[in-house]
């Protein structure tokens, strides 16, 4: 063997021992914790509207309030393992937070919270909750309801004007559907940071396709229908609220390529006839029909 040839394999010998070595480093390596705490949490005696972020993507959902030691604000909190919670109750409780690392996984960086002991809890209502953890980055990037209507009628501008002037939903706030601990669907509405509307339960029955009024078919929704449905708005008391209730056509906006399991546009009707031949009889109404497309994407 001449020294060339020597030399050749010896480096391609030290090259493969590096790779080997890199891998096992790899493997060795997995998991890591890279930081760990304990601290004290006030919970707060109900849930809060907020934002969480699961696999690369943030949702709606009811979150803790809670505040820290030292700490005189409320503040969001996820999940926190082991913790049973009861509405009507402000607990003390002693958490775990660490976190990781790992690259082998979708999203390397988490951070996982776990009860480590209940100091106390009492019966009371929590004080100066806010009325929500929604991020306005969040909310603005949900579209405005979009309304139309169609009206039948020998004075159709008397009616068409007044349903401009008389939207059952305000047009100027963000409709956020999301689901709370308890299931049920719930909806609420912001226009900024302090003006609020909710959160609504939403009361839902299923619907077929026949049971829907003819009249709607003058003003079809704009969309692949998936579903239909009866909606009825209901305060925190489970008292419906007046002129909140709606046939509702679920569906994908007919622009939508990729269609998922969530429905991306949520159709909401009402028939006003009667009402409107009530209000103006001279007007000789034969159909009013409004509709209201909301966003399903806060459910995603």
């Amino acid at each position: 063997m001449n020294a060339k040839d020597f030399f050749g394999i010896l480096l391609m010998a030290m090259f493969a021992v590096v790779g080997l070595t890199a891998c096992s480093d790899d493997d060795e390596e997995g998991r890591k914790v890279t930081d760990y705490k304990e601290y004290v949490l006030t919970v707060a005696s109900e849930k809060i509207p907020g934002v969480l972020w699961s696999d690369g993507l943030n949702y709606l959902s009811e979150v803790y309030a809670a505040k820290k030691e030292q700490s005189d604000e409320w503040s969001a909190f996820g999940s926190i393992a082991g913790f049973e919670f009861e509405k009507g109750y402000e607990y003390q409780i002693k958490i775990s937070e660490t976190s990781y690392l790992d690259y082998s996984m979708g999203t390397p960086a988490w951070t996982e919270r776990e009860l480590l002991e209940v100091i106390s809890k009492d019966k009371k209502d929590s004080e100066n909750l806010p009325l929500h953890f929604i991020p306005e980055a969040f909310y603005e990037n949900i579209p405005l309801p979009q309304y139309r209507y169609a009206v039948e009628a020998d004075n159709k501008d008397l009616i068409e004007q007044d349903l401009k002037d008389n939207s059952l939903i305000p047009l100027d706030y963000h409709d956020m559907l999301y689901r709370g601990e308890d299931n049920f669907l719930r909806c609420i509405a912001l226009h900024d940071s302090d003006k609020v509307l909710g959160p609504y339960i939403i009361q839902t029955k299923n619907k077929a396709p026949e049971e829907m009024p003819e009249s709607y078919k003058i003003l079809p929704p704009d969309a692949q229908i998936a579903g239909y449905g009866e909606w009825t708005f209901l305060d925190e008391a489970e008292t419906p609220i007046d002129n909140l209730s709606f046939d509702v056509f679920m569906g994908y906006a007919t622009q939508t390529k990729d269609v998922d399991r969530t429905p991306s546009a949520i159709y909401l009707y009402k028939d006003l006839t009667e009402y409107y031949k009530t209000k103006y009889p001279e007007a000789n109404v034969k159909t009013v029909v409004i509709s209201y497309m909301v966003s399903g994407e806060s459910l995603s």
